[in-house]
């Protein structure tokens, strides 16, 4: 979380700092206007206007600055506030997500140790589940789900014929272009490509696939040689995986973690574990802990 990790000058000078400005710039702000007041006798009057248009930019920016400064403080005080050890309900969430995402990452670390060295643990699947001949399921958890794609969205489209006064008719008409635009805003939004289908599933990793149990019941499967590419992010607990016939998917967390570890392993061998970049923060932690 932001500044927790800071000194305490770090965490003090930039409300410091924007706060000295903006004091710096009201002050100034208000001697120009009394500079002005004092002088509507003796100068040009494009002169004295220039003199409250400088006042006003020039208290414009001191008021942004004394409105971030406020920012700045609350970020400094939530930061004292956490080394109390006092979280607010939100942070508490995100600690408790830092912390699952670690246990994760840890586990995935050991899993791709064993895989390494040899040391293949096989389990039995679901009872639902058919493996292949020479299929292995390795590990069974869950997994944060998504699949990017577009889609087709329809809106309506409002018209009609108004009689009345030309004022009422020009505001009605004005109101069915507004809502019209609103709706076909929304429309584009919605079928724009995106992330979709967010859901947790539970994934068995085998040595050949993933395949994924989601929320409706229904059980998907993806082929490691059968992706063209292997986006790997074990700092985050993400794999992306692209197909040339279907929709991207995405894994992460537990699950997420334990198929890139073994996809990397079943399509690059135990030299993909040592030097695949995508799982560059599990070998630190591997080290960390041998150290």
């Amino acid at each position: 979380m932001e500044y927790d990790n800071h000194s305490a000058w770090q965490r003090h000078a930039p409300w410091i700092i924007r706060l000295t400005l903006a004091v710096v710039l009201l002050l100034a702000s208000g001697m120009l206007i009394l500079l002005a007041l004092s002088q509507t006798d003796k100068i040009a009057d494009k002169s004295l206007l220039g003199l409250v248009f400088g006042s006003f930019v020039i208290f414009c920016a001191g008021f942004v600055f004394l409105l971030t400064s406020f920012g700045k403080m609350r970020l400094t005080w939530r930061a004292f506030m956490r080394s109390r050890g006092r979280f607010t309900k939100a942070e508490k969430m995100i600690m408790q997500e830092r912390a699952k995402l670690a246990r994760a990452q840890a586990a995935a670390a050991e899993l791709a140790r064993d895989l390494f060295e040899g040391n293949l643990r096989t389990q039995n699947p679901p009872w639902e589940v058919v493996l292949r001949n020479n299929e292995q399921a390795i590990c069974t958890a869950n997994a944060n789900y998504a699949r990017f794609y577009g889609s087709d969205v329809s809106y309506m489209h409002s018209s009609g014929f108004l009689m009345g006064h030309p004022t009422l008719v020009a505001a009605g008409v004005l109101a069915m272009a507004l809502g019209n635009k609103a709706r076909r805003s929304q429309a584009e939004a919605m079928a724009k490509e995106q992330w979709r289908e967010q859901q947790l599933v539970l994934a068995v990793i085998t040595n050949q696939r993933v395949i994924c149990r989601r929320q409706d019941g229904a059980w998907v499967s993806f082929d490691y040689l059968a992706a063209t590419s292997m986006d790997v992010d074990s700092a985050t607990g993400t794999m992306i995986l692209q197909f040339p016939s279907t929709e991207p998917l995405m894994l992460g967390g537990t699950g997420g973690l334990y198929a890139a570890v073994t996809a990397i392993w079943a399509v690059r061998g135990p030299q993909g574990l040592e030097r695949h970049p995508g799982l560059a923060y599990l070998r630190t932690l591997e080290h960390n802990q041998l150290n």
